[in-house]
């Protein structure tokens, strides 16, 4: 028992002193290639890209996006009732585009249609934000670029715990992300 016991504790130590937790060890431990218990650009956009999120997104298969595709895409992870509409309560959870969904609410429905997503996004200027080329597209590094900031709330560079298990819980099963 003593044995065990001690084993016990040294893996407990290693995990503190790596910075690893189990969370995160669980969630992202192959993208974090340098085992420092963080997500780096890099590794981000390697683990996005393996999602299949913005192939799924390119319907039209140009190898990037246009504004219509990253709306109807983001519209999409948002409507998982696939109602039609984007509710309050679907507004709540997940990755967020913007603070005040209301303001895109041109009817007063209190839902988002499409149609008022698309034009709120177009508002916003987070598509402009991400189209650092200013091409009128997003490539895939540009998109993976914007999804980084947006979890990088701290803008240090890394995703710290915090920041990437809200990645992981978007990423994760019925996540905003999960397709």
């Amino acid at each position: 028992m003593k044995m065990i016991s001690k084993y016990l504790t040294t893996a407990s130590v290693l995990v503190v002193a790596l910075g690893v937790t189990p969370a995160m060890a669980d969630c992202h431990g192959d993208w974090d290639t340098n085992s420092d218990a963080m997500l780096d650009q890099n590794e981000f956009g390697v683990a996005n890209d393996e999602r299949g999120w913005f192939g799924n997104a390119d319907v039209d298969t140009s190898d990037s996006l246009s504004s219509d595709e990253v709306g109807t895409g983001l519209y999409g992870g948002y409507d998982r009732d696939d109602s039609g509409t984007f509710s309050e309560e679907e507004q709540q959870a997940g990755f967020s585009v913007s603070d005040d969904y209301t303001a895109w609410d041109s009817d007063q429905s209190g839902d988002l249609s499409e149609d008022e997503f698309s034009a709120g996004m177009d508002e916003n200027g987070m598509f402009d934000e991400w189209d650092a080329d200013a091409s009128g597209d997003l490539s895939q590094e540009e998109f993976n670029e914007g999804v980084y900031g947006r979890y990088d709330a701290d803008q240090s560079g890394n995703l710290e715990e915090t920041e990437a298990s809200a990645y992981c819980d978007d990423y994760g099963e019925e996540g905003f992300w999960d397709f």
